[in-house]
């Protein structure tokens, strides 16, 4: 029976729209344009600025990963500097090439290049090299001198491990991913909007119809009771009665076609980037969707939101952030203690060619090793740190169970919605037929002189408002879907929407 309820209520939107449009471009001459839900949802995916904006963060944070990264990233330097120097001659120091030179000149051409860089397990190393090429009077002997060596530092406790090093990066993936689900929440919130609003343009539709028909309906009770007025089967007070009702039914079609351009407005506004492109343009909803009754089952819906909703996942992964957190500061309260090493070379040599053979021959290394002890007095900067990382985790997994009640009441509360409003359309629909029977008992009773104006049009107000009642029922139904569809975390699947977030 529900299934059939539906194909009616299907059947009556689709007269509805096409009356209505019809109505509608005759009043305003506007140009009609078709619209069905799935093209609004391509659109607001396609135009809607805020999601445009919303679509940015999970990339700036995807820069944040590899920006994180280039902790590793090796630094190269290297410098070259040219030193000339005159002084006078010792008059003591005696000079084999320059006695008789009253100055002393020293010319010096210096060189280095070093590469620099941090491990996954903390240790930092730099390799380096450098040579001093000397001229003048004053050099007598090597004309070029330099070493390379190495050197690296391995912190063992401190910023010891893997997991404390990479904890940035770990860090900034956990932004990434919350950004990512962040905008998948974004996008379902404004999807939401977005069928809401087009079953609201649906009611606002189908409503003023109604308000039109009612109108007619008023309108000719009006010329009737003017007929009978007329012949003396009626009194001139009728006749007052009657336009009141029209001009009430009036009010009421000026104020339901207002409601058409508010609603239009809201579809337009989410669905493009310019609103002004659909100046002068009335929307007609198409395909009305087929609201299948389903068997609502409050345990799977919640086991299901628990699954898919982005904002509950955003913030499981907010608590991880929070975790890494609390380890690398929990590390930070250690004191520090270094092994330091060191190897490299010296060479020595009248050219560049004897300084090289000297320089990596071996016979003239240098090494030396050693551990640095750093102990942080009073150390309050880190407990501090240590102590507000651990209160932040442990707000975290209090928001997190917060969050968790709000799903099962939320997902309780749309389930709920949706048994009550398709109650509410059977109802509706039923209040609706009988109120259509009343007036028509109440007409065949005026023409029988049995009743009167006043209760035929007492009859018409109860009839408009059980019609507006089952079309606000059929739109709260199909709304209730989408809430529930919302709560659950399943409003994309249920669209065929699949996101890229890739920009």
């Amino acid at each position: 029976m529900q299934a059939s309820i539906h194909t009616r209520f299907v059947a009556i939107a689709l007269l509805a729209f096409l009356g209505a449009g019809v109505a509608r471009a005759q009043q305003t001459n506007s140009v009609l344009m078709s619209l069905t839900l799935h093209e609004c949802i391509v659109r607001a995916l396609a135009n809607n600025l805020e999601i445009k904006s919303e679509q940015i963060n999970p990339t700036i944070q995807a820069w944040g990963v590899v920006g994180a990264q280039g902790i590793y990233d090796p630094t190269l330097s290297g410098s070259l500097n040219y030193q000339d120097t005159t002084f006078p001659r010792d008059t003591t120091q005696v000079f084999t090439n320059a006695l008789t030179q009253t100055t002393v000149v020293t010319r010096q051409l210096q060189s280095s290049l070093s590469l620099a860089g941090k491990l996954p397990t903390g240790a930092t190393y730099d390799f380096a090299a450098a040579n001093n090429r000397a001229s003048g009077n004053a050099i007598s002997n090597y004309l070029y001198t330099g070493d390379a060596s190495i050197n690296l530092t391995q912190p063992l406790l401190k910023n010891f491990g893997l997991g404390i090093n990479s904890a940035n990066i770990r860090i900034a993936r956990q932004s990434r991913a919350i950004a990512q689900q962040d905008f998948v929440q974004f996008v379902m919130n404004k999807l939401s909007k977005v069928c809401t609003a087009y079953y609201e343009l649906v009611f606002t539709i189908e409503n003023h119809k109604a308000k039109v028909e009612t109108l007619d309906e008023a309108k000719e009770l009006l010329d009737q009771t003017r007929k009978r007025v007329q012949i003396g089967t009626q009194s001139p007070l009728d006749v007052i009665q009657a336009e009141a009702g029209v001009a009430q039914n009036e009010q009421a079609v000026i104020t339901s076609a207002q409601a058409i351009k508010d609603a239009e407005n809201a579809v337009k506004r989410l669905i493009s980037q310019q609103v002004a492109e659909f100046r002068g343009v009335s929307f007609v909803p198409t395909g009305f969707p087929v609201a299948q009754m389903m068997e609502l089952d409050v345990t799977q819906s919640i086991r299901t939101a628990l699954e898919m909703r982005p904002d509950y996942l955003s913030a499981k992964e907010a608590l991880e952030r929070q975790k890494i957190a609390v380890q690398f500061n929990r590390n930070q309260l250690w004191p520090e203690i270094d092994l330091q090493g060191s190897y490299g070379a010296n060479g020595r040599g009248t050219s560049f060619g004897n300084f090289n053979d000297s320089l990596t021959s071996g016979d003239n290394p240098v090494w030396a090793a050693g551990v640095v002890v750093s102990i942080p007095l009073g150390n309050r900067q880190a407990r501090s740190s240590y102590n507000i990382s651990r209160l932040n985790q442990d707000q975290a997994i209090i928001n997190l169970k917060i969050l968790e009640q709000n799903i099962l009441v939320q997902v309780d509360n749309a389930v709920g919605h949706v048994g009550s409003s398709a109650q509410s359309v059977v109802a509706a629909t039923a209040a609706a037929r009988a109120a259509q029977a009343s007036l028509d008992a109440e007409k065949k009773k005026m023409l029988a002189g049995t009743s009167t104006t006043f209760l035929v049009l007492q009859a018409q107000s109860q009839l408009a408002a059980s019609r507006s009642a089952e079309i606000r029922a059929r739109a709260s139904y199909s709304e209730s879907l989408v809430a529930l569809d919302l709560s659950e975390g399943t409003i994309l699947q249920k669209n065929n929407v699949v996101l890229d977030e890739s920009r």
